[in-house]
């Protein structure tokens, strides 16, 4: 993961005074565009917050959201409307499930099922920093205690965030770099995790012998992913998902 993903992020605003967490509403400021040329070279319209919540209200999307494995993928993320919603509900289901042992594991399982592009930086950075946020919240409001920058489970959300929430254009496959979008699928190995990096072009039906996990076939992010002999792997205690950095 490189230096300047992790600086998106600001560490110091999760140091609280206070010992009494609550859940706290997201902020949504309601804006549906920024400019009127972001509009025209880029196609950018926000999804309102009432549009979203309806949508994610279906039964069978309702039903995925009481999964903590069930993945969620979004390809022109934005600023995370539903990435942010999403993880919420994820998370207010692993609330609803968990105790204080079990609460880490099952929260950075949901994290690890969602997955976005975004190509727009600026937003990406707001998308990452959002999803953080929730994260953190959602763990000093079921454990009544601050989150501290420096333990494993914090480093892990961050790590999984910029995992699984990247920069690139859907409709070429690439970053702003020219190389292939990777993702990681997460995949439970007893008490760890197993890390199995595939390209997003590997999804379709266009995969090059190149690619990373490429299969033959169309796939979803709804589907379980092949091993490939291609497909680098890696295994770790979920919680020190941070050290395969």
């Amino acid at each position: 993961m490189s230096k300047e993903e992790i600086s998106l992020f600001d560490d110091q605003e999760f140091e609280a005074d206070h010992k009494k967490f609550e859940l706290k509403a997201m902020d949504d400021d309601g804006h549906l565009i920024k400019s009127k040329d972001r509009v025209q070279h880029h196609g950018e319209v926000f999804t309102p917050k009432w549009m979203v919540k309806r949508i994610l209200s279906e039964p069978a999307i309702q039903e995925k959201l009481h999964d903590i494995h069930a993945t969620f993928f979004e390809p022109s993320a934005g600023e995370g409307a539903f990435l942010k919603e999403i993880l919420h509900q994820k998370l207010n289901y692993v609330d609803q499930i968990s105790n204080k042992t079990t609460w880490k594991s099952n929260a950075l399982w949901a994290l690890m099922s969602i997955y976005a592009i975004e190509l727009l930086k600026d937003n990406l950075a707001r998308a990452k920093k959002a999803m953080l946020v929730i994260f953190v919240n959602h763990y000093q409001a079921f454990m009544q205690r601050e989150l501290s920058v420096n333990t494993d489970l914090y480093k892990s959300a961050k790590y999984v965030i910029n995992a699984n929430i990247v920069q690139g254009n859907t409709l070429t496959y690439k970053n702003d770099e020219g190389k292939l979008i990777t993702f990681s699928n997460w995949i439970p190995s007893g008490s760890k995790v197993e890390r199995e990096i595939f390209t997003f072009k590997s999804l379709f039906n266009n995969s090059d012998a190149n690619d990373i996990g490429a299969n033959e076939g169309q796939l979803s992010l709804f589907d379980d992913l092949e091993n490939s002999d291609g497909t680098s792997k890696q295994k770790i205690i979920i919680t020190k998902v941070f050290r395969m950095g």
